[in-house]
């Protein structure tokens, strides 16, 4: 199987940590961490979780690949992501110990810990192999994917609790919208410089546009003025 790129004869200069691409990447990072810090926070006050269930499994199995299994080669990068793994060990805290009881559906509720459980093996077992068999090395292509995944479950977990705004949060969206864009830039511009043969990157460009659209929409819905009678009383 042909791999999506490779690293075999890079110019050195694409990983230079002060290159205008990377330094964007980074502050696109950085955003994520305070992200997930906001996130943590905010559903410690509420009780409840603030990551659609499968984007906390796809995300947390992602950052267990890329932070000890099969770091990457950059330490910033890697630095990086061990601290979203560490972020991340407390949001699936957070969501064995209040998801349980935010499922509305009886049986989701009864095999609630079973049901997570299998999601993590199977996500993990997924981006594994496809890692492996199209040589992800870096995780660009893996991490995009779990991201569009992500931004389409944040707009159905908006519909889901539009009446409670519990987990939602209008900073988050924006961290999250601001710091997929910075990536998104960075990986165009790093993939080419990696890897001078590629064919192109009309998929990575696929999933970041499209990661946008879907940023941009759940941003709007969470910017919404509450309509919900007694609710925007409550959050004043």
């Amino acid at each position: 199987m042909h791999p999506l790129y490779s690293l075999r004869g890079i110019d050195p200069h694409a990983f230079n940590a002060f290159s205008w691409w990377n330094l964007l990447g980074v502050a696109g990072c950085v955003l994520w961490v305070v992200a997930y810090v906001l996130i943590i926070r905010q559903c410690a006050r509420e009780k409840t979780y603030g990551v659609p269930l499968l984007a906390i499994c796809l995300n947390f199995t992602w950052e267990c690949i890329a932070a000890w299994i099969a770091p990457n080669p950059v330490p910033l990068w890697s630095g990086l992501d061990r601290a979203w793994f560490f972020l991340d060990l407390i949001i699936v805290w957070q969501l064995l110990r209040y998801g349980r009881a935010e499922q509305t559906r009886a049986e989701l509720r009864r095999y609630f810990y079973p049901v997570v459980a299998l999601t993590l093996v199977l996500a993990f077992f997924g981006q594994y192999t496809f890692i492996q068999m199209y040589k992800d090395i870096l995780g660009f292509m893996t991490a995009f994917i779990i991201n569009l995944v992500m931004s389409v479950l944040f707009v159905g977990m908006y519909f889901e609790r539009a009446e409670t705004r519990r987990g939602l949060s209008v900073p988050v969206a924006w961290l999250k919208l601001l710091g997929t864009l910075a990536t998104g830039i960075e990986c165009h511009i790093l993939v080419r410089q990696v890897d001078l043969g590629v064919s192109g990157v009309s998929f990575l460009t696929f999933l970041s546009v499209t990661i946008f659209l879907f940023d941009g929409l759940y941003l709007y819905l969470v910017m919404k003025p509450v309509t919900v009678p007694g609710l925007a009383a409550a959050q004043a």
